[in-house]
């Protein structure tokens, strides 16, 4: 699976609950509002049959993210937590390294054995496309995992330069066998 879907999946695991709580609301005021709209009521049935279909994906999501994180070890979780959910007081995470280069490899390792266990689990890319990229909430929250990379990506290429144009190379000598 592509990493930036995974990753779009766990920026969104920690609002899944509340995001079906508000289509749950949606729906309930669209039922309510359809007395006094004028359009015809097929039309209004099939707004409010995409809602449901769209909560029942991200139950799914949900039911399947669990099983997934359910896998890592608490340490694992720990470093999700950091990065994507931030759920827990900045106090825990108190002697957490977090800006060493073993954080970020680490983190590059979670999220290739996430996406891996997602693929096995039945979420792959076309899933992905399908099913969350119709959804609004996902499609937005894509967008930004999006821009995030790309500017992360022009910093690491902009340290990179920097380094290699600050850095003097010693020069080549040449060595004479006799």
């Amino acid at each position: 699976m592509n990493n930036y879907y995974a990753k779009t999946l766990l920026y969104a695991y920690p609002n899944l609950i509340s995001l079906t709580e508000q289509i749950d609301e949606l729906v309930e005021k669209k039922a309510f509002a359809s007395m006094g709209i004028f359009s015809p009521a097929l039309f209004q049935c099939e707004q409010i049959l995409g809602l449901t279909n769209q909560k029942q994906i991200i139950i799914n999501v949900k039911i399947i993210l669990d099983k997934v994180l359910e896998k890592f070890s608490l340490d694992e979780l720990d470093c999700f937590s950091y990065k994507y959910f931030k759920n827990k007081p900045k106090e825990y995470f108190k002697n957490f390294d977090a800006s060493s280069r073993g954080y970020f490899r680490k983190q590059i390792k979670l999220i290739n054995l996430f996406s891996k266990r997602l693929e096995y689990c039945g979420i792959d890319d076309d899933w992905f496309i399908k099913n969350c990229l119709n959804i609004d909430f996902f499609k937005e929250l894509y967008k930004r995992v999006l821009e995030y990379e790309k500017i992360t990506n022009k910093r690491k290429t902009f340290s990179a330069k920097t380094i290699e144009n600050n850095v003097k190379m010693p020069k080549k000598t040449k060595v004479k066998i006799a």
